[in-house]
């Protein structure tokens, strides 16, 4: 590793495991001293203890914004500042748009967008008072053009980039910058377990990526890594797409 973040203050949202963990691990190695969140307890704790003095943080539910704000102040008050935000929360609920209910929408917004906005809104402040910053949040192929089977989600990741390209635009001047990764389907174990009950599995659902595979989730940390770095200092209000369906599409076998 070559110590690209030496030195951050990395605050990461739904770090527990997946790519959140992926992310989180990559980040130690660059030299960053961590303050991470999950809701669930165990896991965070897991991962607290395997990264020793350089991780910290609290368990929660990033989608309240008064637990939100409460976790970035204390990563303020034990670190002083904040150079690196990382939002990773995320959920989906398959259906079509019109049978969608209220509660399924709510729920992908409130867990997808929502918790990227409090988090994002939480750290501009001490972010601006530093005069810089990097926001990176997860988005997915599903936010580019729609996805069959998965408004919500697709409403609400089209939204975290957007959330991005706006906070790019209003924040720039105060030296912070925002950005978005789109992975396409990453080899995290609810993806696999799901792909499993899939006809055809994991073959039939990446033979139109644009690698013909699945991500792996140290390839996202890369990315995020890069990212949040100061190697990527003049980029801002992008939205890297990474092994993704190229634009929307009907459904083929496999999502039937």
């Amino acid at each position: 590793m070559s110590g690209l973040l030496d030195n951050k203050i990395a605050l990461i949202t739904g770090a527990g495991a997946g790519i959140g963990e992926a992310v989180a691990r990559r980040f130690a190695a660059e030299g960053a001293t961590l303050w991470l969140n999950d809701r669930d307890e165990a896991s965070l704790d897991a991962l607290l203890v395997s990264s020793g003095d350089q991780a910290s943080g609290a368990a929660g539910d990033a989608s309240d914004p008064e637990f939100v704000n409460a976790w970035v102040a204390g990563a303020v008050e034990a670190h002083g500042r904040v150079d690196v935000l990382y939002n990773n929360v995320g959920v989906s609920r398959m259906g079509l748009v019109g049978d969608t209910t209220d509660d399924a929408w709510r729920f992908q917004q409130q867990l997808t967008l929502d918790t990227a906005f409090y988090a994002t809104r939480a750290v501009l402040g001490p972010m601006v008072e530093a005069g810089r910053g990097s926001i990176v949040s997860m988005s997915s192929g599903a936010g580019i053009g729609g996805n069959f089977n998965l408004g919500g989600y697709s409403a609400a990741k089209a939204g975290v980039i957007n959330l991005m390209e706006t906070v790019a635009t209003e924040y720039g001047m105060h030296g912070i910058r925002a950005n978005a990764v789109t992975p396409g389907p990453t080899a995290t174990a609810p993806l696999l377990a799901y792909l499993e009950t899939r006809p055809g599995g994991v073959e039939a659902h990446t033979a139109d990526l644009n690698l013909c595979r699945l991500t792996q989730p140290d390839e996202v940390a890369a990315i995020v890594t890069w990212l949040a770095s100061d190697e990527a200092s003049s980029v801002s209000g992008i939205c890297i797409r990474s092994n993704i369906r190229a634009a929307s599409r009907k459904p083929g076998p496999a999502d039937r």
